[in-house]
C-alpha cells in the first residue's frame, strides 16, 4: 500500500477534466463532488481513474463495498443471475431469491422473534417506510428526531434531517408533527454539562420539557435516532 497513490498524469489529467466538463453540462447540479475524480475501474481497495492514475479507495464505493471492488465471488453471482434475467417485479410476482435473502437476513440480524422485511433502494427509502409503518400501526402522526441527523432527502425523510440548512433551505413546508431535540453526545454536551453530575439530562430533557411542555406524548408515533450519529449518512 505505500506504492499509492500511482501518478502517472497530474490529476486531474485531460481525460477526467473532459468527463467533468460533460458532467457538468448534463448532470444535476445537486450533487457534491468534493474532488474531480472520474474512476474507470477497481480492484479490492484500489481504483484508477480515466487517466491511469491509481487510489487506495477509503470511500470504499459509498461505504458499501466491504469485500472490495469488483470480487471474484460478487462478480460471478451477478454474472450467474444475468443469464437467468435482470429484472423482476417484486411487487407483483415471486422469486426465491428473495425468499432466500430475506430468510438469511432473519437469522444474522438480532433476536430470535417471527420477523419479516421491507426491501428498498436506499437508506432514505427505509426511514420512509419506518415513517409511514409507525403512522399506520399506532395512529399517531408525530415524531421525535434529532439535531444534527441525517435520515436522508426526499421530502418526507428530509423532515427528519438536520444536519445543514442548505439541505432544508426553500423546500418548507415538509412533513408537519416532527420536532427536534438536541443529540445526547457526552464528548461535546449540547447543554455544557458533564457526567455524572448532569444526570443525563439530554433524555430527561425530552420527558421533562418536550413530552412534558409541548408535545403530547400520546400523539408519539416514533423517535427516529442514530447510535451513532455522522455526518450526511455517513
Amino acid at each position: 500500500m505505500s506504492d499509492y497513490p500511482k501518478i502517472v498524469v497530474r490529476p486531474p489529467g485531460p481525460k477526467a477534466r473532459e468527463l467533468v466538463r460533460k458532467d457538468e453540462a448534463l448532470i444535476s447540479s445537486s450533487y457534491v463532488r468534493f474532488y474531480p475524480l472520474a474512476i474507470e475501474s477497481g480492484k479490492g481497495c484500489i481504483v484508477r481513474d480515466v487517466d491511469g492514475n491509481e487510489y487506495i479507495d477509503f470511500n470504499s464505493g459509498l461505504l458499501c463495498l466491504n469485500v472490495g471492488h469488483n470480487h471474484p465471488k460478487v462478480v460471478q453471482a451477478i454474472k450467474k443471475q444475468c443469464d437467468k434475467f435482470l429484472h423482476y417485479s417484486n411487487t407483483d410476482f415471486y422469486y426465491s431469491k428473495v425468499v432466500d435473502l430475506a430468510e438469511k437476513l432473519g437469522e444474522i440480524t438480532p433476536g430470535r422473534f417471527e420477523k419479516k422485511v421491507f426491501f428498498g433502494n436506499s437508506g432514505t427509502e427505509a426511514v420512509e417506510a419506518a415513517v409511514k409503518l409507525s403512522k399506520w400501526h399506532t395512529r399517531k402522526h408525530r415524531f421525535i428526531a434529532f439535531i444534527g441527523a441525517f435520515h436522508g432527502r426526499t421530502l418526507g425523510a428530509l423532515s427528519f434531517t438536520a444536519s445543514k440548512p442548505v439541505q432544508r433551505r426553500h423546500f418548507f413546508p415538509l412533513l408537519p408533527g416532527v420536532i427536534h431535540v438536541p443529540y445526547p453526545y457526552c464528548y461535546r454536551c449540547p447543554f455544557k454539562l458533564s457526567l455524572p453530575d448532569c444526570d443525563y439530562w439530554c433524555v430527561n430533557f425530552i420527558d421533562e420539557l418536550v413530552l412534558q411542555k409541548y408535545v403530547p406524548s400520546e400523539e408519539v408515533a416514533g423517535i427516529l435516532f442514530e447510535p451513532i450519529q455522522g455526518e450526511g449518512g455517513y
